[in-house]
């Protein structure tokens, strides 16, 4: 109800502006994640980085101001981690869905040259759809946790570089920095994402 409620304001206050143009768009990519990891017990973990995959369909809405844009899409990401001791592995591999909020300022239009380049600021809603903690070997369920539970937000930004093949197709290449914080954990156990991001998008342009 709530990321309901949201995209219909999002589309009432951008419905004002005058649109010339609307694209649909699929990212595909590699997130790099580091968790940053508060427990009770104070375990003197490491925690090291680890990659995973990240999908993203959406819709953009173009110019709804000068040289603004914004994007609506649906995402999966995979934010996974490792750690261990002289005894003992850690490894966790987490997958959320969400819904990706952009808001994206063009820096060099694409009047005379092919190349766009911009810069966004981004907001997600998430939630876990599966998670698993590995120790020696051994399988727990990360959905049962609260740490890793309930609502989430992730703020980030993002750099890109768009290349134009035509007035309708476009792809890009972009970086993300973004921090996920879990909203709905009230334990004292407390857990954030750290995360690089780096992006292949298609972009399909409808008049």
């Amino acid at each position: 109800m709530f990321l309901k409620s949201t995209f219909y304001l999002f589309v009432l206050i951008f419905g004002s502006f005058e649109l010339n143009a609307q694209s649909f768009y699929f990212s595909n990519g590699i997130n790099t994640t580091s968790y940053d990891f508060k427990s009770t017990d104070d375990l003197p973990l490491e925690f090291k980085s680890k990659t995973g995959q990240l999908y993203e369909l959406g819709y953009k809405l173009l110019n709804v101001k000068e040289r603004i844009n914004y994007a609506i899409g649906f995402a999966i990401n995979n934010f996974n981690s490792n750690a261990g001791d002289s005894v003992n592995q850690y490894e966790w591999e987490t997958t959320y869905m969400g819904i990706n909020n952009h808001f994206e300022y063009i820096i060099i239009p694409s009047y005379r040259n092919p190349i766009e380049l911009s810069a966004a600021f981004q907001m997600q809603f998430m939630h876990i759809f599966n998670g698993v903690q590995k120790i020696n070997g051994k399988n727990f369920d990360l959905t049962k946790e609260k740490e890793f539970t309930g609502i989430w937000i992730q703020p980030g930004v993002t750099f890109t570089s768009k290349y134009f093949i035509s007035d309708y197709w476009q792809f890009s290449l972009g970086y993300n920095y973004s921090v996920g914080y879990n909203l709905s954990n009230t334990t004292e156990e407390i857990l954030k994402y750290n995360n690089h991001q780096f992006r292949f998008c298609i972009h399909f342009v409808v008049e």
